[in-house]
This record gives C-alpha cells, structure tokens and sequence, in this order.
C-alpha cells in the first residue's frame, strides 16, 4: 500500500513499507527509478528488516528538487533525510542498489547521527573523469564484461543502446523512452541473464520500473561523468557492508574495492558468478551476506 508524507514547503514523499524488523530506509537506482525497484531486495529480507521504500523525489507521487543540482547524490540523501525526520523514524540502517547504494553512502557520511548501519549492494562511487585519472581501470572492465556477452542473440540490439546511452537518454522527451532503453540493456547487468528462471526475474523487474527523466537527465547531463565519491567516505562512521557481483560490468570489483577501501573497517563481500543484481542471481548469498552483518 502506498502512503504519502507530508514534508517542509508543501512538499511531499510516497512510500510503501515491507517487512519486520529494524527500520531501513531502502534506496532505489538509477536515478530516476521509483522505488518499486528495491521490491526484491526488501522481500529477501523482510524478516530482519521493517524497509521503508521511499520514491525518490520527482518519482512516483514524491515532489520533485528545486533544480536539476538536486538529483546528486547528496540531494538525494538531504531528501531522504527529511523523509526520516517526518516519519520520525530514529536510526536507521540505510541499504541502496547501483545509485542507491551511491546514495546510502552519501547518507552515512551526510548524517552520522542518522546512520545506525550501511549496506552498499552494487555501489558506484568512481565516474569516467577519476576513472580515467587512475588508470582506467574500471573502463577496462566495463569493457572484457560486456564483451562476453557477444555471442547472446539480444546483444546486436543492446549494445548500440549501451554505447550511445548518455547521448539517447539526453536526447529523450519522454519516460517512456527511459524505461525502454533500459529494458533493453538491463541483460547486460547479469552474469548470465540468458537462463529462463534469471529472464523471468529480470522481465518482472522491467515490468515495475517507473522512470523519472529529469534525474536520468541530471545524472547524465554531468554528475555521472564526474563523480567521486572517495574524499566524503573517511566520514562515515557506521558499521558499513559493501556488496559485489564479481560479474558486475558497472559496479564490479574496480569500483567496490577502492570504496570498501576508503571506508574505516567496512567489510567487502565479493560474490561469485554475480553481475550487477544480487536479488536475483545470488538472492541467498545476498541475503545471507546482509542477516549476518546485521546480527553482528
């Protein structure tokens, strides 16, 4: 059931509540995706968590930022902080996926005070520009995960869609053009999408995803290229798990070992065979990874 909350100025946030157990706040990715996105993520742990799904603001029945600027990663986590404050909820943990996971850290560091623990599933903390100052280590492997794809019978669709995204997504005038561009790359995000019980997950999964354009806009428009989130990380002071699809095209290990690195005394568990979407490829293992870190 969708609830609303009313926030400073007017404004206002949707949101749907699954689960018992501690309070979570659950961020979606993206940006842009309603917060239906987590769905499976807050199902698996429904018996250790109480997850508010919170729409991003400009998503669902939530009231867009004042600017584009408000789509980063830090107006994403001054709007959920005010989402915690008129839900009067006390610490929570924070758990985000792809771009939530970018938001929930953003959190933690942002509000300490807020924080009682952090899971970051799939994180994205270093973009193009820091990438390519380092090395560019995590183009190179963007690039060998996506490849071994080649021989799939959807790639000669995908990958055009995958290599032009910034520009297609720019170039866009309505939602719906999002929702299917993404439609169309999201095999790309598994380690092997092509098995029939992971292209049901994954068809379910593009059936609930609502897309905001202006923050895919911002996101592209300059904060993707740009990011990095390495200095804010030594300010986070909560237990802090870091979860990894070794698979992961976007946010596999070039990305979460620098983060779990910044990170004072945060655990990084790697899994194996995983791409981008633990929930669906290795729900067990995830799930195993976050009750065990949350116990202790």
């Amino acid at each position: 059931m969708t609830r609303i909350v009313a926030l400073p100025g007017g404004r206002s946030a949707s949101y749907e509540i699954i689960g018992t157990g501690r309070p979570a706040l659950m961020f979606a990715g993206g940006p842009g995706f309603s917060a239906a996105y987590m769905n499976g993520d807050a199902g698996l742990l429904s018996d250790v968590l109480c997850s508010y799904l919170i729409d991003p603001h400009g998503s669902g029945s939530s009231t867009p930022p004042v600017s584009p600027g408000g789509y980063s990663p830090e107006g994403h986590a001054r709007f959920y902080e005010e989402v915690r404050q008129a839900l009067a909820l006390p610490e929570v943990v924070v758990l985000g996926h792809s771009f939530g996971a970018t938001t929930a850290l953003t959190y933690a560091a942002l509000y300490p005070q807020s924080t009682a623990s952090c899971v970051a599933v799939a994180a994205f903390g270093i973009g193009p520009d820091a990438d390519a100052q380092d090395g560019g280590d995590a183009e190179a492997e963007a690039e060998a995960l996506l490849a071994r794809h080649a021989s799939s019978p959807w790639y000669a669709e995908a990958r055009p869609v995958m290599d032009s995204w910034t520009e297609r997504l720019l170039a866009a005038t309505d939602a719906a053009e999002m929702e299917q561009m993404m439609a169309t790359v999201l095999p790309f995000y598994l380690a092997e999408p092509d098995k029939p019980e992971v292209a049901a997950r994954l068809a379910e999964m593009s059936r609930v995803i609502r897309a905001n354009l202006a923050a895919g806009k911002a996101w592209e428009g300059g904060l993707y290229q740009s990011v990095d989130l390495r200095p804010l990380l030594g300010r986070i002071i909560s237990p802090t798990l870091i979860v990894a699809g070794e698979l992961d095209f976007i946010c596999g290990p070039a990305q979460a070992q620098p983060i779990a690195a910044a990170v004072t005394g945060s655990q990084l568990v790697m899994l194996a065979g995983c791409g981008h979407i633990p929930s669906i490829e290795a729900p067990q293992e995830y799930r195993q990874a976050v009750a065990d870190f949350l116990r202790r």
